[in-house]
């Protein structure tokens, strides 16, 4: 059966054309060829002007080269070519990717007289590409920058892919692992290759491990072949390390708080009995010196058995007294902790601050080691003294731990402090065995420690060093003359001071005798110490153990009360809910109310102490002075 070349030229789904050597003129184009260019073939278009007459572009939009194009390099070459970067721009708006194929046709003499062009559309061919491309770039942005490692290995746990920014926290590169064995790599670690055995029995398991300091969660799967045998493993590992430290970070500081607000807790409920404790020795004290007033005016064989026992009176009482001030001081210390950190500005004595921690530590420092001191007067710094009191703290707690016990004849502890120029030193330094050069700055690193497993997060460091910045200071370490590490803050001094304000107080009266003081407490026993200490300085007080009937009383006829003490935390109505009540009924009588604390321990009540600082005092106080300085006496 003779075949019928032209029908299947005009069937092929190919777009073909047959140009005319040299000038490129068409001589023949099947259907396809306008069916994928949208228009057809032109007759007298050379080939010159065939990217402009058929819209032949290339993939970045300009026109194709004449020299490029199939049929040029045919005729050059004599040879078969193949392109496959022409986009068509067809007149109805839309874009075809070709790909073209170019034959030379000899005559009977071996001529070059025609060129055969072929082409195809390949647009979905290269939308296909393109997207492919798209996502092996995302892929590549996540793989080589995000913590984390994509690898696999084969069925012997040969690793075939190793590829991920994460590889970083194991010191190696991407692909640097491939072709090793995890089961050499990774013996020191034996949890690792348990897991890859489970994962190459065809189990889908996921994991946590530790490789040095990198933490990774790791998801692994089997990879098999189209038959189901298994081929090896594939897995996705994350470095979460940072992530556990925040996380760690996270409940140190929940912890911080929670401690913080239990000491100021234990604080107040200590200081209350505390005040009445503390002020009815004061009464006893001032009634021995009565006494001891009265001695001359008694018989001589009365005074002298008088005088015998207001000595071993005395004894008794001044011991106690001491002791009882000491549980004040340190409910007092407690309360640094507990206050909140929102001001970074206030003027801070940090000799005090130092002279406040040795307090609370130089019982556990001095039983461990030598305490040796040099604090000299430092001018004031801005920042916060419950801050630097944590940072000057942390610097004691190591250079304490830093001390054998087996050595404590010759351990020795320094604390300096000093103004250099216009900056403030703090130095804490050791005897112990000191920080390597190359370990100082490590140190200030979250979760870094050299304590032994229960002595210490790795964050007291970290976070003091924060809190020195905070205030525009600096804090290194260096050698210890002698041996041992020296901690040493710096910060900048603060300017001049300036003048408190002056405190609002009511019109002065004649007298103590005629000034009303009006006590608000629902602790009994404090409100009666006060007023007894009150009455004893000419005083008229009164207690009312009621907020409500106190507002209701001032609002009403506060002209009959010079001066109010408050307590702050009060079941039902606190002393807070007085302040709001009077500034909403009778904010002239505001000015008159001091408020006691035995410690702030709720975020209310630490706001309400920053915002009217000038306005609470912690108990236990002096009622008798302070009462003389709010009335001007």
């Amino acid at each position: 059966m003779p075949v019928d070349l032209n029908w299947i030229l005009e069937s092929l789904p190919v777009g073909l054309w047959v140009a005319r050597v040299p000038d490129g003129e068409v001589v023949y184009a099947n259907p396809e060829f306008q069916r994928i260019l949208g228009v057809g073939a032109t007759p007298g278009v050379t080939i010159g002007d065939a990217p402009k007459a058929y819209g032949i572009f290339t993939r970045d939009g300009r026109p194709y080269p004449v020299e490029r194009l199939p049929f040029s390099r045919v005729v050059a070459t004599g040879r078969p070519v193949s392109v496959d970067d022409i986009v068509i721009h067809r007149p109805d708006g839309r874009k075809i990717d070709l790909r073209a194929f170019g034959y030379p046709a000899f005559d009977a003499q071996g001529v070059l007289a025609h060129v055969e062009v072929a082409f195809l559309d390949i647009s979905a061919e290269v939308a296909a590409k393109v997207e492919r491309q798209r996502m092996e770039a995302r892929l590549a942005l996540a793989v080589n920058n995000a913590p984390i490692v994509i690898w696999a290995t084969d069925r012997d746990g040969v690793i075939t892919l190793s590829e991920g920014a994460g590889l970083a926290g194991l010191g190696v590169a991407s692909g640097q692992l491939v072709g090793q064995s995890v089961f050499a790599l990774y013996k020191d670690h034996p949890e690792i290759p348990r897991f890859i055995r489970r994962g190459l029995a065809g189990e889908t398991l996921s994991y946590t491990v530790r490789v040095g300091d990198t933490v990774f969660d790791t998801w692994m799967m089997p990879i098999r072949d189209p038959s189901g045998a298994l081929n090896g493993v594939s897995a996705l590992s994350h470095d979460v390390s940072e992530m556990r430290k925040l996380q760690a970070n996270a409940i140190q500081n929940d912890r911080a708080i929670a401690i913080g607000t239990l000491a100021a807790s234990v604080a107040h409920e200590i200081n209350n009995p505390l005040t009445y404790m503390l002020g009815h020795l004061d009464l006893l004290n001032d009634e021995l010196n009565r006494l001891e007033r009265d001695l001359p005016s008694l018989p001589e064989a009365a005074r002298d058995a008088l005088s015998s026992r207001l000595g071993r009176l005395r004894e008794a009482v001044e011991p106690a007294r001491a002791g009882t001030q000491r549980i004040a001081s340190i409910t007092r210390e407690l309360g640094t902790f507990s206050r909140p950190s929102a001001d970074e500005d206030a003027r801070v004595d940090a000799r005090a601050v130092v002279t406040s921690v040795l307090k609370l530590v130089r019982k556990e420092v001095e039983a461990r080691a030598e305490l040796r001191l040099d604090l000299g007067e430092t001018a004031a710094v801005r920042g916060n003294a419950s801050r630097l009191t944590q940072v000057v703290l942390n610097l004691m707690v190591n250079a304490t731990q830093a001390l054998s016990e087996e050595r404590r004849g010759s351990n020795r502890i320094t604390v300096l402090t000093r103004n250099e120029g216009g900056q403030v030193a703090i130095e804490v330094g050791d005897s112990g065995p000191g920080i390597p050069p190359r370990d100082r700055e490590r140190v200030f690193e979250p979760f870094v420690t050299t304590k032994e497993v229960g002595q210490g997060t790795g964050l007291g460091l970290f976070v003091s060093r924060n809190i020195v910045r905070g205030f525009g200071g600096t804090l290194t370490v260096g050698d210890q003359p002698g041996g041992g590490a020296l901690f040493r803050v710096l910060l900048p001094a603060a300017g001049p001071a300036m003048l408190p304000p002056r405190l609002p107080k009511p019109a002065a009266s004649s007298g103590p005798a005629s000034a009303h003081v009006l006590i608000v407490d629902d602790d009994p026993p404090v409100a009666a110490l006060l007023r007894a200490r009150l009455a004893a300085g000419g005083y008229q007080a009164t207690i009312e153990k009621d907020p409500t009937q106190a507002v209701e009383l001032l609002a009403s006829g506060g002209d009959r009360v010079d001066l109010v003490y408050c307590d702050l935390m009060m079941p039902g109505m606190s002393g807070m809910d007085v302040a709001d009540a009077l500034e909403a009924r009778a904010p002239g009588q505001l000015a008159k109310v001091v408020f006691m604390t035995g410690g702030a321990f709720t975020p209310r009540a630490q706001a309400f102490r920053e915002r009217h600082a000038d306005r609470v005092v912690d108990k236990p106080f002096d009622v008798l002075a302070e009462t003389a300085r709010r009335l001007g006496r």
